[in-house]
């Protein structure tokens, strides 16, 4: 009874709020105004897979300071907002090169594709004002106008975990090598767009400082619009085609964003992010020779690897299987340390691309060679995954402007002869309606490495599907978006025993009166089939099996100073054998900074039951800067927390979060080395960074 009074109170809160939306405001800081377009971009990934998005934030950041001139912008330039269509950068170059330059931003309602939701969206990051470019590099210049960002962080969760603690039976010490503090910091100089050098070090909760930090990244990375375009030195990312078969770095897919289901590859970046695993290390540069663009990179890198078998007694690199690479980056027990770099990684890659302002085309080749052996374990799943030491992949990708029409696609093969191949369009059939399409086929002996492509599985094998996606601006203000994707899977997958088939189905409607703000409401529904897992069968067998999800969502300001978000969402799952099991999660945001003041503060208070896992919701939480947090809500309880920014003087500003689960279905949270004894758990972070 106390659990739904409490969902009662917060929903008279959500529904009080909302009621005193209308009144003018004033702009909200930099900080929300990222954090809004970064949510609007995380909405289209999977939230179960952990993605590190600095690559992202510090583009929007940069492009916050440092506007992209309209008039002078290359298609590059405008791709790295991730606000754009292909369609509507080649319209906005096509108005330029016909008409002259741009006056006013407000010019673009004038072009087609650009309504005033999508202004309103992008104009904190453009302008249509003269922007300096490296023409005029000079020690002088540079000493002048780069800046230098120092972050130091700390994160502690203040409960008592078990692997930090000794066994009291056997007397053996805490499986935890390490403090239960996560510390962090990172350098970076930035010179315009064009030089970016620093270094970054972590060390996770739980490892040891024995030997300094667990992991160190380091880059230099320079970029130019004369004949050598860029030079990456240390850490770098690679991105080229449709990420079929060579993409190192972030990407995005299937969303209610259905225009932004084409890859925009940018070649070659810096990478200044934490994950150990998902970068390049060595070498990169990208030569333009007229319409063409060359580039060339080179990578050796230590892995972590899952060691199964040691042929003989002497451990040397060729008598070491591994079945899994692993990705965590942790190295807290002994077993993770002996994991820790046993297999070195070798790429070398290169891309050549032809280019004008309506088409491109790009050949890539990346050959991968390990080490040590890469054997799956012995699953019929698993048949066809790669195995083995070395891979090759060549592909060839295009993409075509054709008055309202963007076609793009990419093909590959492996060196095992496995073929993928990818094909879409986005088009704007009507000044109010456009529609976008994605065919993917997939083999199943397809492999590959690093990828990041648009597809409904975790790897581009084994799929078939067709995604049809509309955007329709039905009234000032109002939009109507819907999609529809229907997946085969010609062999088995994990948890499915059997070839299979899903469907997919997303309808939201949007109502967005004014860019302060936006009201949505989602339906989407998931039909797919997992093994019936049955005990005492001999063979098991999938069943069919349905998500439904539904969403409400609104972003308002009852006050000038002071921006709400509320939600409320449901889940339901049905499988054939189990029966239903639901859940809902509803939050409040208050968001609070006075024009003028130098402290601002972010709050949240959630209420969730979700009983299954099946019925689990993730939600985008605001953190410090560059940490981002999408949690899973599984359980019943609430979950809190306060963010505060204070900026101490110019250049310096310290940032403070505390967040809180409290769950009332338990009374041990997690399990194994991570296990708490209680029904709280409450993590501190604290951030301090220094511009100069």
């Amino acid at each position: 009874m106390v659990f739904l009074k409490k969902i009662f109170g917060l929903l008279v809160l959500l529904l009080a709020s909302a009621i005193a939306f209308a009144q003018p405001d004033q702009d909200l800081n930099k900080q929300n105004i990222i954090e809004q377009r970064i949510e609007v971009i995380v909405s289209t990934l999977d939230e179960t897979v952990e993605l590190d998005y600095t690559n992202l934030f510090e583009d929007l950041s940069y492009y916050y300071e440092h506007p992209i001139n309209l008039n002078r912008a290359s298609a590059e330039d405008l791709r790295d907002l991730y606000l754009l269509t292909d369609i509507q950068i080649n319209a906005l170059q096509k108005h330029i090169s016909t008409f002259g330059a741009l006056r006013s931003i407000y010019e673009l309602q004038s072009i087609r594709g650009f309504d005033i939701n999508t202004i309103r969206i992008i104009q904190p990051f453009v302008t249509v004002q003269a922007a300096g470019l490296l023409e005029d590099f000079s020690w002088k210049n540079i000493l002048k106008e780069g800046s230098s960002d120092l972050f130091l962080r700390y994160r502690r969760t203040l409960q008592e975990q078990k692997g930090y603690l000794p066994d009291e039976v056997s007397g053996e010490a805490a499986d935890f090598l390490g403090s239960p503090d996560y510390m962090y910091s990172r350098y970076r100089f930035t010179y315009r767009k064009n030089i970016s050098a620093g270094f970054t070090l972590e060390k996770d909760a739980g490892e040891s400082l024995n030997n300094g930090p667990d992991f160190y990244s380091a880059h230099l990375f320079i970029r130019n619009n004369n004949r050598i375009k860029a030079i990456a030195l240390g850490d770098f990312q690679a991105q080229f085609g449709q990420g079929l078969t060579f993409w190192n770095g972030l990407g995005f897919g299937k969303s209610p964003f259905v225009m932004n289901v084409k890859k925009n590859a940018q070649g070659l970046r810096p990478y200044s992010s934490v994950n150990e695993s998902l970068y390049l290390r060595g070498a990169g540069t990208t030569i333009a020779l007229g319409k063409f663009e060359i580039t060339a990179l080179a990578s050796i890198k230590k892995m972590d690897g899952n060691v199964v078998s040691i042929e003989d007694t002497t451990i040397t690199d060729d008598n070491i299987i591994v079945s899994s690479l692993l990705n965590s980056g942790f190295h807290r027990t002994a077993n993770e340390l002996a994991d820790k770099h046993t297999i070195d990684e070798r790429i070398y890659a290169g891309n050549i691309k032809y280019s004008t302002r309506t088409f491109s085309a790009g050949l890539t080749a990346a050959r991968l060679e390990y080490s040590s052996d890469l054997q799956p374990r012995a699953q019929l799943y698993q048949l066809y995954r790669f195995s083995g030491r070395e891979n090759t992949n060549i592909g060839f990708d295009y993409q075509k402007v054709f008055k309202n029409f963007n076609f793009f696609g990419e093909i590959s093969r492996s060196a095992n002869g496995g073929v993928a191949a990818l094909n879409g369009m986005i088009a704007s059939i009507h000044p109010r309606i456009s529609v976008s399409a994605v065919h993917r086929h997939f083999s199943k002996d397809y492999q590959v490495q690093y990828f990041n492509v648009f597809a409904e599985s975790t790897t581009p094998q084994n799929e078939r599907g067709l995604f049809v996606g509309m955007e329709a601006n039905i009234a000032k203000g109002w939009t109507l978006t819907a999609y529809s994707d229907q997946i085969v899977y010609p062999w088995l997958r994990f948890n499915v025993q059997a070839p299979s088939r899903n469907s997919d189905y997303l309808f939201q409607l949007n109502y967005k009166p004014d860019k302060k703000q936006d009201f949505y409401i989602r339906y989407r529904v998931r039909n797919g089939s997992e093994d019936a897992g049955e005990e005492g069968e001999l063979v098991d067998y999938p069943v069919p099996e349905r998500q439904q999800n539904f969403r409400v969502n609104a972003t308002y300001q009852p006050h000038p100073n002071v921006q709400m978000r509320s939600r409320l969402e449901w889940n339901v799952y049905e499988k054939e054998n189990e029966g239903r099991a639901s859940g809902f999660m509803c939050y409040q945001d208050v968001i609070w900074k006075k024009m003028g003041s130098k402290i601002s503060l972010n709050v949240r208070y959630a209420l969730f039951n979700t009983p299954s896992y099946d019925t689990r919701i993730y939600a985008y939480e605001s953190d410090v800067l560059y940490a981002f947090s999408i949690p899973g809500y599984y359980g019943q309880g609430q979950r809190m927390y306060g963010l505060v920014k204070w900026d101490i003087k110019r250049g310096v500003d310290l940032w403070v979060r505390y967040a809180q689960w409290i769950y009332t279905d338990r009374n041990v949270i997690s399990s194994g080395t991570n296990e708490i004894a209680g029904n709280r758990r409450g993590d501190v972070t604290v951030q301090l960074r220094w511009q100069f």
